[in-house]
Order: C-alpha cells, then structure tokens, then sequence
C-alpha cells in the first residue's frame, strides 16, 4: 500500500477485517439459510478472520494462502445469487469474491488486469462495503419496505457499483457517473430506513446510518469529480480515513445491527394475496396470466373425467408425465405442500407451493396451488380436466405469477417457453393414464 499514508494503510487493514470478520457473517444471517446455505455456521467468520490476518502479512506466498480460503467463500457466495429474489442481493452475494480475487492477488504481490498496489487493495472493502454491505442493506430494506425510495433504491444502488466497476475499465467520467447512481440509490435506500418501525435503539441505528451515507457519499461524489475534472479533491489516504470509515462504521454495520433489531414478521406461507382465483373468478392485475388447454381425447365419457381427475388428484398425472414430486399427502387437499423438481442437477430447481381448492363434479376435477417461499415465482396454478358439451376431454391449466427471482425476470419469454414446455409433458402424462385405463385388460402396456 506505498500510495496511501502508514496510518491509512492500517485503517484499510482494519476497516476490511471489520468487513470480512463481522460484517459478512452478520449479513448472511440477515438473509438466512434460504439465500445461502448454513449462515450460522463459525466458518464464516473464520475465512474472514484469516483474511483480515493476512493484510498485516509481508506480501508473498503466505499471505496469499492465508486470503485463498476467503476466496473459497466468495465463489460459494456467487453461486448462491441464483436464490435470491432481488438484483441488488444478487449483486451483493456476487461482490465479495471480487474483492477476495483482489485480495489474494495483491496479498501475492501480483497484478491483476492491469490493477497493482493500491488499488487492488482499496478494491476489498470497496466490494465489502459499497458491494456486499450497501446492496444488502437495500436488498433488506426493500424486503420489509415496498415503497416508490424502496424500488428506485433496489435499481440504483446495485446498478451504481457495476458502474462504478466499469469505470475503472472505461474513464474517471464513467465512474462519475457510477458514483452518482449509486449515490442515488443508497440515499433513496436511507430515507426509506427512517420510516421503519422498531425498537428505540433499531430506530437510533438506522437514523444514524441514514446521516452517515448521506455525508459519505457527498465525499464519494466529490473525489469521483474531482478524478474526472482535475478539480481539487481528497487524497486516497484521506477518503479511506473518512468516507470509508464513516461507510463501514456508520451506514453499513450501523444499519445491519438496526435492521437486525427489528421485529422478525411471522412467516406469511403463501406468497401473494389473491388465493383462490383460479377456481372461476376473474384473475387479478398486475401478473402475467397463462390459460391453456390440451385435448385429451374427443367423444370422452363422464367415467373418463373421473378416472383422470382422480389421477390428478393423486399426482398419478404428475407421475406419468415423470416429473418429480415431493409431497405431504396421498391426493391434493386445501393445506397439502408440493414441491416440483424440474430439470436436471445443478440446473435442478424446487419448486414448493401449497394447494388452496380442489374441485370434483362430473364435468370436471381438479386442484389449484399458490407459491409459497422458496418458489421462483408468486401466484397460482390450476389444473384441471374437463368434458366440454361436445363430448371432448380437455387437460386445462389457468395460472397468474409474476417472477420471484431476479434472474427469471431477465429471461422474459424464457421463463414463458419453459412453462409451456412443463405443461404439455404433464398433458402428455394425463393422456397416458387416460390410455393406460381406456387399454383392453390383458393387453400389453
């Protein structure tokens, strides 16, 4: 660190081991074992303690192998951004092993796409901080608050940092601009956490935090210009000692322990509020609605709606179309939990809902289910069979959602595609146990 003063050389030391040792591990328990796998577990901080070790280690070999666990740690954490729900967690979960990769490699005295010294190593608790720790705070935030500062905040902030990164490639003017987004983003995010409810020392937490981030990223704006323009601006040494403090101290432990503090709401089970439209009623706005219907054969008789719709009702269907189904009861009943298994591993996905209605006349049978936490969507599904007044049989979906991770919202029409696809194999097993019922006895299958 030959660029920044002695002193502010040991307060980056500090400030990233306070980052690695305390303020990733509380983080993760904050999101819970549904975003990333065993968040209690003590080696956590102990990854971080190593690292935070290894900055006060002369460069070479040693220090490196000390900060190559924390590495470890940070692809674990990338690959766990395919189970969140928001953009900005995602990006937050993605971060750290930026800074660990930066770590490792100016621990080791090496350059890394024409990064050295300095600026490698002002990377790590850029990526701590302003990646992992402010995009976290947005992504909780925007989890128990759903208003207009909440959304622009959950855009902004984790869209500023990319910037921000892309600008060290591309122009100062560029990391401006990345600078003034991400500014927007955490400063929305602020003044949403003066709205929230809690305990007096919560309330005191995020206040202050709030105050922090907003000076702190005034200092941020100010050296971002001043690297564009030429105008005169901070030192490093002298932002390390004062935005980055006042950014790891201030906005990002101080608002993590204040969020901490709040009231954990009880678990909700299914995870929208319309339940029950699709037995009949109009399916509500504001999500992508499907109706599809698949002919199972013409001229079908009242006994085949009940042979098929018992098979339905008994996942039989589900087993004949092979897909995997875990579930807690024999048939669909109102309370019953399913889980979908579709695809194959590591691209396996578990798909958990609930069922809400069944139905059985003669004309028609059939169950819907809701989304509930851990589903990659919100919203519900029928299916049902039915016999229409000519006589035909019909394998018929209805379904409302809305994507719950932020990566199916990137695949857009993908994620439509898919669900087609999901859907003609489950008509194409009840066609199977329609065929298999309707096949003379003793005749082979």
């Amino acid at each position: 660190m030959s660029e920044l003063s002695p002193v502010a050389a040991d307060v980056v030391r500090v400030v990233v081991g306070l980052g690695t040792v305390v303020v990733l591990p509380l983080g993760l328990r904050l999101l819970g074992d549904r975003a990333v796998p065993r968040t209690r577990s003590p080696v956590w901080p102990l990854v971080g303690l190593l690292a935070a070790v290894s900055l006060w280690l002369p460069v070479g070999p040693g220090a490196a192998l000390l900060a190559t666990p924390f590495a470890v740690a940070g692809v674990v954490l990338a690959a766990c951004t395919l189970r969140v729900r928001l953009f900005s967690t995602a990006v937050a979960l993605a971060a750290p092993l930026v800074g660990a990769v930066a770590l490792v490699a100016e621990r080791a005295g090496w350059g890394l796409l024409g990064f050295s010294g300095d600026y490698l190593a002002l990377t790590v608790p850029h990526m701590l901080f302003a990646g992992f720790g402010a995009c976290l705070v947005v992504g909780l935030v925007a989890h128990v608050s759903t208003t207009r500062l909440t959304r622009a905040a959950a855009v902004a902030a984790p869209t500023g940092v990319l910037l921000v990164m892309a600008g060290y490639f591309v122009s100062d003017a560029a990391e401006l601009v990345g600078a003034a987004v991400l500014t927007i983003g955490l400063w929305c995010a602020a003044a949403a956490t003066t709205t929230l409810v809690g305990s007096r020392a919560a309330r005191v937490l995020l206040r202050v935090g709030a105050v922090t981030i907003v000076a702190s990223m005034v200092l941020a704006l100010w050296w971002a210009v001043g690297e564009a323009t030429d105008l005169a601006h901070p030192s490093l040494s002298w932002m390390a000692a004062t935005h980055g403090v006042a950014n790891a101290l201030g906005f990002v432990l101080g608002t993590l322990l204040g969020l901490r503090l709040l009231p954990t709401p009880e678990p909700s089970g299914l995870t929208y509020a319309e339940v029950g439209a699709t037995q009949g009623g109009p399916l509500p706005e504001g999500y992508r609605h499907l109706r599809v219907r698949h002919l199972l054969a013409p001229g079908s008789t009242a006994h085949d709606v009940a042979v098929v719709g018992d098979a339905l009702l008994r996942w039989q269907v589900h087993a004949a179309a092979r897909i995997e189904l875990l579930r807690d009861g024999p048939e669909a009943v109102p309370g019953v939990r399913v889980v979908s298994r579709i695809g194959f591993w590591p691209l396996r996905l578990s798909e958990p809902c609930e069922v809400v209605w069944v139905e059985r006349t003669a004309e028609r049978v059939g169950f819907g289910y809701g989304t509930v936490a851990g589903h990659v969507f919100r919203g519900e599904e029928a299916f049902t069979v039915e016999r229409d007044d000519a006589g035909d049989l019909w394998f018929v979906v209805t379904a409302f959602s809305v994507p719950d991770r932020w990566w199916v919202r990137l695949g857009g029409p993908l994620a439509v595609v898919g669900q087609r696809a999901y859907l003609r194999q489950l008509a194409r097993g009840a066609r199977r146990v329609l065929a298999a019922d309707r096949r003379p006895v003793g005749s082979p299958a």
